[in-house]
C-alpha cells in the first residue's frame, strides 16, 4: 500500500477587492515526512500561515512540527490574452484556474507520494484538476451523456443566448457520437457572462473543464460549446509538428457534429471547412504559418480533407476518428512521423505523399462536396484531384485601409465596427494602449507606431502590451 500526504487547494472571494481572491493551500502531512518546501509564482502573496515560515524568494518552509500546516495567499486572478480576459475576478464573482504550487519533500522509509485535491470554500464549482473554477452565485444543470457527468454552472449575471436544453443536447450529442477515447468521468462547464471583455469565445483549461461566453451559439459551424468539449478529449502529448491538429480537430469536429445533429445544413458545414484563410501556411512548421490562427483555419480544412481521404480509401469503413482515437492511446509525443504511422495503421497503407503535399507544403486540398461522404451514406467514386493553381493567381492585394470582414477563427461575416464576433465571441480587435486604434496581429500600431506585441523577458513568448502577466509562464510584466 502506497504512503501519501495531501495538498488541498481551495478559494473564496474577497468582496473588498477586484482582481484578487483568497487561495488556501492545506496539507495533511505524513508522520515520516522530514521536510516540506513550497515554491509558488509571483502572483501569489502569502497573507497568513500556520506551520510555514515567511516567504523568501517565493518559497515557504514547513516547520516540521505543525500537524496540519496551511497557508493563505492573495491570488491575483486576472489573466488577459488576445485583447481580453481569460480569467477574471469582479469582486462579486470570479472565473479562474488554480495556480501551480510546486511541492518538494523529504521523508524516511518507503516512498511517500503527494495527492492533490481541489475544492472551494463558498458557493461555486471546480473541475477535478482545479483548472476551471467559478466562485459566486449561480444555478447548476447536471446531466449524464456518453458515460460522462456534465455540470453546467450558470452565473446569475449570465444570460444564455441559446436555450439551456439546446446546450445540453448539443454537448450530449457530441459525448455520445465522438468515439475517440480520452473521456473523463466528469466535465465542468461555466457559462461566462458576456458583460466582460473576454479574449475568446470560450476556453478549455485542464483535462475536463471549459468556459464559454453566454452568447455562444449552438446553431453555427463553429459551435463553441462542442469546440471546447472536443479539446477535453485530446489526450495526446504535444509536438510542434502536429500543433495544427490541436485546433484543426476541434474546429472540424465542432462543425461536423453540429451538422450531423441537424443544427446546420451541409452547405454551411462545407463552407466553413473550405476556408481559404491562411492557406499559404506550412502546417508541419509553426514558424511557416502565415498567421497564428492558421491551425484554426487551414488546420480545419486539412483535417476535413484528411477525413474524407481516409473514408474514400477505406470505402467508408474507417475515418479520421479512428486515427484520433489511436493518437490518444500512444505514450510518446505525437510527431508528424508518428502521425504518418497511425494513419497507415488505420487505412492499411501509407498516405505520406498526401500528407507531404498538404501538411508539409503550402498547398491546399479540395474538400469534396459529397454529403454522403461525411454523413455515412454510400461513398461516391472520387473525381481526380485538381492540380493546384499557382500561388500568384490566388493572391489578393489588400490595401492598408481594408477593414476586417470575416472572423479570423470561425469565418463569420463581420463589420468593421464590431468588437466581437457574434457567432463565436472572439475579440476581433485588440486596442492600442496609446491611441485606442483597433489592431489585430500587428507588432506595432498602424496609427501611432506604439509597440503592441512584445516578448516576455523570461520565456520569450509574444504578448500584447496591455497584458499584465505572461500567458505562457505567468511572469508579471
Amino acid at each position: 500500500m502506497s504512503r501519501t500526504f495531501t495538498q488541498k487547494l481551495s478559494a473564496e472571494l474577497d468582496h473588498n477587492s477586484e482582481g484578487t481572491v483568497h487561495l488556501y493551500a492545506e496539507y495533511d502531512v505524513h508522520p515520516d515526512l522530514g521536510g516540506l518546501t513550497l515554491s509558488f509564482p509571483d502572483y501569489l502573496t502569502p497573507e497568513t500561515t500556520s506551520g510555514f515560515s515567511n516567504s523568501q524568494g517565493h518559497q515557504c518552509e514547513w516547520d516540521g512540527a505543525t500537524e496540519d500546516p496551511w497557508i493563505r495567499f492573495r491570488y491575483d486572478v486576472d489573466r488577459t490574452n488576445a485583447g481580453g480576459y481569460e480569467f477574471v475576478d469582479t469582486g462579486g464573482w470570479a472565473l479562474l484556474k488554480y495556480p501551480p504550487i510546486n511541492t518538494s519533500w523529504r521523508y524516511s522509509g518507503r516512498n511517500i507520494e503527494l495527492q492533490k485535491e481541489h475544492d472551494i470554500r463558498q458557493e461555486g464549482i471546480v473541475s477535478s484538476d482545479g483548472n476551471i473554477v467559478y466562485l459566486g452565485p449561480h444555478t447548476q444543470e447536471r446531466f449524464q451523456a456518453g458515460g460522462q457527468t456534465f455540470r453546467i454552472a450558470i452565473p446569475e449575471h449570465a444570460s444564455l443566448r441559446p436555450s439551456l436544453s439546446d446546450v445540453r443536447e448539443s454537448l450530449s450529442y457530441a459525448a455520445k457520437n465522438l468515439k475517440v477515447g480520452g473521456k473523463n468521468d466528469g466535465v465542468v462547464v461555466v457559462v461566462a457572462p458576456s458583460n466582460i471583455n473576454w479574449g475568446w469565445g470560450g476556453l478549455q483549461s485542464g483535462v475536463n473543464g471549459f468556459w464559454a461566453v453566454d452568447s455562444s451559439r449552438v446553431d453555427h459551424a463553429n459551435n463553441t460549446w462542442v469546440h471546447e468539449y472536443v479539446h477535453t478529449r485530446q489526450e495526446w502529448t504535444r509536438d510542434s509538428s502536429t500543433q495544427w491538429l490541436i485546433e484543426g480537430t476541434t474546429n472540424y469536429y465542432a462543425a461536423l457534429l453540429t451538422y450531423l445533429e441537424s443544427r446546420i445544413p451541409f452547405s454551411a458545414f462545407h463552407r466553413y471547412v473550405t476556408t481559404d484563410r491562411h492557406s499559404g501556411s506550412v502546417l508541419v512548421d509553426p514558424s511557416q504559418w502565415t498567421s497564428s490562427n492558421a491551425h484554426y483555419t487551414k488546420g480545419r480544412r486539412v483535417t476535413a480533407a484528411l477525413d474524407a481521404k481516409i473514408r474514400r480509401e477505406t470505402n467508408g469503413e474507417k475515418m479520421f476518428e479512428d486515427v484520433f482515437r489511436n493518437m490518444n492511446s500512444i505514450d510518446e509525443s505525437l510527431s508528424h512521423q508518428k502521425l504518418e504511422g497511425l494513419i497507415r495503421d488505420v487505412v492499411g497503407h501509407r498516405l505520406d505523399e498526401w500528407l507531404s503535399k498538404y501538411v508539409k507544403s503550402s498547398q491546399t486540398p479540395e474538400i469534396p462536396k459529397d454529403e454522403d461522404l461525411f454523413s455515412g451514406g454510400t461513398i461516391p467514386i472520387p473525381e481526380p484531384e485538381p492540380e493546384p493553381e499557382d500561388d500568384e493567381e490566388d493572391e489578393e492585394e489588400t490595401g492598408p485601409d481594408d477593414e476586417i470582414d470575416e472572423c479570423p477563427v470561425c469565418g463569420e461575416s463581420v463589420t468593421g465596427d464590431q468588437q466581437f464576433c457574434e457567432a463565436c465571441g472572439t475579440a476581433l480587435f485588440g486596442q492600442c494602449p496609446v491611441c485606442g486604434r483597433g489592431v489585430t496581429d500587428e507588432p506595432y500600431c498602424p496609427e501611432c507606431g506604439t509597440a503592441i506585441q512584445e516578448e516576455c523577458e523570461v520565456c520569450g513568448a509574444r504578448r500584447h502590451s496591455s497584458e499584465e502577466f505572461c500567458s505562457n509562464c505567468g511572469t508579471r510584466f
